[in-house]
């Protein structure tokens, strides 16, 4: 489904009414695949096409327009970051609260971006649009993200913010903080005991360094960095060129002395390793909106079995102490 019509009239920039810098916001459905398989196509298109109608719903109450959708995706726009925020957290707590068709209840992800923009007959392009959409690929279901300078403007007493993790940009030499807004008071947690726990776990742990082996190339993690992204797109560190991988498939990140992967795929993540020097001294499983620690060496599977992959779906992993 996309429908390519804005919900309000957006004036031609010749007539200098649309603004030099706003916010680009994707919300999309999450887990649609997997809906389609659950539900059959017909309910599925019909879960989809209402949350589509609902996002826009509440964008437009909080002076948002509707730019295009996509699949089931909205790509939505405001002049104004509070408004946006304020959108997001209506959509967030709707969708949790009411089914949106025979009593199923969809999950949506939203991330967003404030900043200079471009437009093409009234349709807003350039690097704003790009580093949204990268905020929105590394987005969770049922959570609201946006980039730190967006979000630094907004006042503490309104909004709950905590941060949610650094990314890269291609074309972008310095990687972007990226931070959730919190719309579920009760899911909140101490921002200054998981910082504590942070800073003190990884004085004591030694720090690791991966080694990632992909067609030949050897990618080369070290802690401290951020978060390495891997997916089919073009925006993630490592682009595996596979229908079977999502478009932000999986992560690689530090965190409190270990190595953790992180699975946000449809068709899942597949892990086999080897821990001690025995051969068969390890582990083999399926991550599926999971996660799990990498230790020693083994292989990853992107969006099918080990056994079962083609080199473009394989890698390899080595973690070893600095």
């Amino acid at each position: 489904m996309r429908a390519n019509i804005l919900s309000k009239p957006v004036p031609d920039r010749g007539q200098g009414s649309l603004p030099d810098q706003i916010v680009i916001m994707f919300a999309d459905v999450s887990g649609s695949t997997q809906l389609y398989e659950r539900l059959g196509d017909t309910d599925a298109h019909e879960c989809i096409a209402k949350s589509l109608q609902r996002i826009i719903h509440h964008a437009q109450h909080h002076n948002g327009h509707l730019v295009e959708t996509i699949g089931d995706e909205a790509m939505l726009m405001f002049a104004r970051v509070e408004d946006a925020t304020l959108a997001a957290l209506d959509i967030q707590r709707h969708f949790f609260s009411i089914p949106i068709h025979n009593g199923h209840f969809i999950k949506i992800r939203i991330g967003y971006h404030f900043g200079p923009i471009e437009y093409d007959e009234g349709h807003p392009f350039g690097d704003t649009v790009n580093v949204a959409a990268r905020v929105a690929s590394l987005c969770e279901a049922s959570r609201i993200i946006a980039t730190d300078e967006t979000l630094s403007g907004l006042d503490d007493a309104e909004f709950q913010l905590r941060p949610y993790q650094t990314a890269r940009v291609k074309g972008k030499s310095k990687p972007i903080r990226v931070r959730e807004v919190v719309w579920d008071r009760e899911d909140a947690t101490s921002l200054v005991n998981a910082t504590q726990m942070t800073q003190i776990t990884q004085i004591e742990r030694a720090p690791l360094h991966v080694q990632l082996y992909y067609q030949g190339k050897v990618y080369d993690l070290i802690a401290g960095q951020n978060a390495f992204v891997i997916g089919r797109g073009n925006n993630c560190d490592l682009v595996i060129d596979s229908n079977l991988a999502s478009r932000a498939h999986a992560k690689i990140e530090f965190r409190w002395g270990d190595v953790v992967l992180v699975d946000h795929s449809t068709n899942g993540t597949f892990v086999e390793g080897q821990r001690g020097k025995r051969e068969g001294d390890g582990v083999s499983l399926r991550l599926h909106r999971r996660e799990t620690t990498l230790q020693g060496t083994g292989k990853i599977g992107i969006g099918t079995t080990i056994d079962k992959a083609t080199e473009v779906n394989l890698l390899g992993f080595k973690v070893v102490p600095n």
